[in-house]
């Protein structure tokens, strides 16, 4: 797997460093080429390199264009799983995907107009799907005629995307694929398959972990504490069948087609939007769950116009076609919906974990979210978490890093078909996908801009997967970027910790663009940029329009850098060395578009508390104020409270990675010594103090803040915590 390196640097070494590498080998020429990205000391960019075994320079988009049109002449524009499956007699249904429409209009910018004008998120989609469908329709149904005349069955002609499914024998399906107007045929899978986890390939599977864990680990709760629980978004779970309607403890069921229901989908839509305590769903808000069931590739296009003509904004696909390891037709129509569309789907990662680790159709496409599975140990921090043995992790083909993160599947007990309507349904990366999705309802509700901006979810979601459970901190091979933290993703984004912004050309000064971040010292921070793949006619070849690498600067000094290769995104990790605005630097190696969606979120620790200090008592000269100190995660664990009468910017440093948000004065030393700010939380996470206040009358009108420290030296040291600062004024 290629891995980002994230750097951490206040004394730069001599020697160049190399940020990333790669060697690939493109047997139609005999050429192995070795490409780097190198930071140059002396300018501060990244360099991007690449040479064959002799060292002479190659570009290896040219030798990557070249090939695959060798491949497509070899074999006459079949995609390489098609060429097999035609080798067997019989009829066989094919996925055409023909060259965009000369008449096809930019479908992001339509819709992102659309919003800017006031339209709302759905308004806005379907006013884009309503261009790709007039875009298209007379170049669908010109090859529709063609299909038929040359005696294929027409099996569906889409909408809005240029695709049309015929079924056919190998000799009508290879006449059709030479057609000018096409530009790939692709085997389309007839059958779908639930993606659960086969307990024999899965042991840990004997843990009993509830939904009630699994939602902690992710924090959604913590998040449902504020206020928020997904109200007013629409997701779909896109499932093998549909979810049951009559659950007690499920939102109203809206059905897109006559599907049978199946434990499988209701248990996928229990883990997003659940009511029933203690196995509350991720997202328990939602006040529909739209539900669309089925089996075969010619499904997923139906589907998706479906919800989307409904408005969707997320949608969940917990089931794969029997296809894995690289890009596939389902694999570029998700990531054409994705880039065009403004939605978001959410895929489970597969369970090949066991075998070959693979990851799964459709999740193997550059633009979608894939969700690995993790198994939490049911305690209520993240000690001895550990990613499952089943869940998918090998890379495809491409070589973009897969999956993008993690979130606990394992022996998940939530909504059932029948009488009780709740019940043990089992393990698998199927039911850690709608935990990711329905953070991202949540992140939604938090912000309602993000329906429509599914780059700045994934950007979110990343940068706030704090939560560490296998290998390198910022991104490894089984976890991707980190377990999700539903907690530090929102508190980032309701403290505008967002960027977004629709690139150019034009938008990079001197090759590159810049964000302003401002940082505190000590403060860990996660720092992830995010783009996506155009997924049109040139997919085959120029996957990735836009190639930016990523370094941060405090002034002069690299404190950050990431700089892949694969990848539609770039992330670091790194402690401020210093209290100031800091420069994300982006460096544009690529842009062969017009114009791209662009996000970019920062997260600290600060975002990731769950405790806090609620105030109360007589706040007044002479009174006695009370305290509680408050950390359902972390109940008998060691804390540290301490005051401030300075509030922020100024910052008080706890230890290497956390800070109080306020700044040390005489308060500050003074709350050090009185009892109580200092103890352990009881068995319920609550601990209780109070201060008699002095009696001086001039001290009314002062303000007084006061934040506690949790300080758990059991759990991982990734779940200290520093709450958010609570105030009063004296009165």
């Amino acid at each position: 797997m290629l891995h980002l390196l994230s750097l951490t640097v206040l004394a730069l070494p001599q020697q160049p460093p190399v940020l990333a590498e790669r060697q690939r080998h493109f047997p139609e020429s005999g050429i192995t080429v070795h490409e780097q990205r190198v930071l140059d000391l002396a300018t501060g960019r990244v360099r991007r390199l690449a040479g064959d075994a002799a060292g002479v320079p190659v570009d290896p988009v040219v030798l990557a264009r070249r090939a695959l049109e060798r491949r497509d002449a070899q074999n006459g524009k079949l995609h390489p799983s098609l060429v097999d499956k035609l080798a067997v007699a019989g009829e066989h249904e094919v996925a055409v995907w023909l060259r965009r429409p000369a008449a096809m209009p930019d479908l992001r910018g339509l819709l992102d107009e659309a919003r800017r004008r006031g339209a709302t998120a759905e308004d806005a989609r379907r006013a884009a799907m309503a261009a790709a469908g007039a875009a298209v329709r007379s170049g669908n149904d010109a090859f529709a005629a063609a299909a038929r005349a040359a005696g294929a069955t027409v099996v569906h002609v889409d909408t809005i995307t240029p695709v049309v499914f015929v079924r056919g024998d190998a000799a009508t399906i290879r006449a059709l694929a030479l057609r000018a107007d096409v530009d790939l045929a692709y085997w389309s899978s007839p059958t779908w398959q639930d993606e659960v986890a086969d307990a024999a390939v899965a042991p840990e599977a004997t843990v009993r972990a509830w939904n009630e864990w699994a939602s902690r680990t992710a924090r959604t709760d913590a998040v449902h504490r504020r206020g928020i629980d997904g109200a007013g978004v629409k997701v779909m779970v896109n499932d093998t069948a549909q979810v049951v309607s009559g659950n007690p403890f499920l939102p109203p069921v809206v059905n897109g087609n006559g599907a049978s229901v199946a434990a499988h989908a209701t248990a996928v839509a229990g883990i997003l939007a659940s009511r029933q305590v203690p196995n509350t769903g991720a997202a328990p808000g939602l006040t529909q769950v739209y539900s669309y069931g089925g089996s075969g590739d010619v499904v997923a296009p139906q589907a998706w116009a479906w919800g989307m003509g409904q408005g969707i904004s997320f949608g969940n696909c917990s089931w794969w076609n029997g296809q894995k390891g690289q890009i596939q037709f389902l694999d570029r129509y998700f990531d054409y919906i994705i880039r065009h569309f403004a939605v978001m789907l959410f895929k489970s990662a597969g369970n090949q974990g066991g075998g070959d680790g693979k990851i799964t159709t459709p999740g193997c496409g550059y633009n979608m979210t894939a969700s690995g599975n993790a198994t939490e140990q049911n305690n209520l921090d993240w000690t001895g978490d550990a990613m499952s043995s089943s869940s998918s992790w090998v890379n495809p083909l491409e070589g973009h890093d897969k999956p993008e993160v993690t979130a606990c599947g394992t022996t998940i007990t939530t909504t059932t078909t029948a009488s009780p309507w709740i019940g043990a349904q089992g393990s698998g990366t199927s039911y850690a996908s709608p935990v990711t999705c329905g953070v991202a309802a949540l992140l939604a509700q938090t912000n309602p801009a993000l329906q429509a901006q599914p780059e700045a979810v994934r950007a979110l979601l990343m940068a706030g997967a704090f939560h560490n459970i296998e290998g390198a901190a910022v991104l490894s091979d089984r976890d991707g970027s980190g377990h999700i933290d539903a907690a530090a993703s929102q508190s980032a984004l309701a403290r505008g910790q967002l960027h977004t912004a629709t690139l150019t050309p034009a938008s990079f000064v001197g090759g590159v663009y810049e964000v302003i971040v401002p940082l505190v010292q000590n403060d860990e921070t996660r720092i992830c940029g995010v783009w996506f793949s155009l997924a049109d006619s040139s997919y085959a070849t120029e996957v990735l329009q836009m190639d930016l690498d990523l370094t941060v600067w405090y002034g002069t000094t690299l404190v950050a850098s990431s700089a892949s290769i694969a990848n539609p995104f770039e992330i670091v990790q790194f402690v401020p060395p210093a209290t100031g605005n800091y420069t994300v630097r982006l460096q544009n190696q690529q842009f062969l578009g017009a114009s791209e969606p662009f996000a970019l979120a920062w997260v600290t620790r600060r975002n990731c508390a769950t405790n806090e200090v609620i105030l109360g008592g007589n706040q007044v000269p002479g009174g006695i104020a009370t305290f509680e100190f408050v950390d359902p995660y972390h109940p008998g664990a060691p804390f540290l409270a301490a005051l401030s009468v300075s509030g922020p910017p100024s910052t008080v440093p706890v230890g290497p990675r956390h800070v109080f948000d306020f700044g040390g004065d005489i308060a500050t030393v003074w709350s050090l010594s009185l009892p109580g700010f200092a103890g352990t939380y009881g068995a319920n996470g609550r601990a209780n103090a109070s201060v008699v206040l002095p009696d001086i009358p001039w001290l009314s009108g002062w303000p007084v803040y006061c934040a506690v420290l949790t300080w758990d030296a059991t759990a991982p040291a990734e779940v200290e915590e520093t709450s958010p600062v609570a105030t009063f004024v004296i009165q």
